[in-house]
């Protein structure tokens, strides 16, 4: 999701810029951890989807394929495809009832790291947002992370962030017209662009950058922080530049331009939206933020 468009900054929410900022930080960080559940991160969606829903209390009942495709917005043909491929390797489990995720998977060593590391991640945009002046996480809530299981409330931390990343990356896919891959590096882009001003102190910063103050980045940066290969970067990177989305800098790398950025007025809105609903999880949960 981009950043917006600099005449109707004034009709955004204050905070939506560098809300959005850290959040795709948040993002980015969350698809590598994805990465990291199935070897494809289609199958990771679904797995992790269906983690998310057990654990959320009331326990829920195993989901039919036309609830898990509505909730990737993915076609049912897709998901019931790769569906029956994870049950064939007991990954999932299918019945007459619905799609489930086994309790050994559940408590495997994927899950229950996925769920520690989104744990860290999403104490990380706690704190970022805590500095930008959006939220208020107490720094005694930060627990560090044994290697058994997480307390109650990492979990429940655990949990709400799960779904922010879900959420997320939904929205990207509807975003760039089903198109995840192009989306990916295209944030991925233009999050590189602006890291020097998210990592910042203040809770300043709240308008688009100009094209000067942006720092190019290049395709095997991107590569390397996607876990992509540099060629499939580059590729999507080259039909970027040729739309006008993207501008390469010489040897310095690619950037996406204002101009570009001024065309965009979702994104933010999307990113602040999203956050907000999860900072109203946590609650809803217990954890003060």
């Amino acid at each position: 999701m981009s950043e917006a468009n600099a005449p109707a900054t004034s009709q955004l929410h204050r905070d939506a810029l560098p809300v959005t900022r850290v959040s795709t930080e948040f993002h980015l960080r969350g698809l590598d951890l994805l990465t990291r559940v199935q070897d494809d991160i289609i199958d990771s969606l679904i797995v992790v989807t269906l983690v998310r829903d057990q654990m959320t209390p009331p326990r829920r009942e195993p989901v039919s394929v036309r609830e898990l495709s509505r909730a990737l917005d993915m076609p049912a043909e897709t998901v019931r495809r790769r569906v029956l491929g994870l049950a064939r390797s007991g990954q999932c489990v299918v019945t007459d009832d619905g799609v489930s995720v086994p309790p050994a998977v559940l408590r495997g060593r994927s899950v229950t790291t996925f769920l520690r590391k989104i744990y860290v991640n999403a104490v990380r945009l706690l704190a970022d947002l805590t500095r930008i002046e959006v939220a208020a996480f107490a720094s005694s809530s930060r627990r560090s992370v044994e290697a058994g299981r997480l307390a109650p409330e990492q979990t429940a931390i655990a949990i709400a962030a799960t779904g922010l990343l879900l959420a997320g990356i939904r929205a990207l896919r509807t975003f760039w017209g089903g198109d995840l891959m192009r989306g990916l590096i295209y944030t991925a882009i233009w999050t590189a662009n602006v890291k020097h001003v998210t990592n910042s102190t203040p809770a300043a910063h709240r308008i688009s950058l100009p094209d000067s103050l942006r720092v190019p980045v290049s395709v095997s940066a991107i590569a390397r922080s996607l876990r992509l290969p540099y060629e499939t970067v580059r590729r999507h990177a080259d039909s970027l530049v040729q739309e006008g989305i993207c501008i390469r800098a010489g040897r310095r790398g690619l950037y996406v331009p204002l101009a570009f950025i001024l065309r965009i007025s979702a994104g933010p809105e999307i990113g602040h939206r999203l956050v907000l609903d999860f900072l109203a999880d946590l609650r809803h949960r217990g954890v003060q933020v």
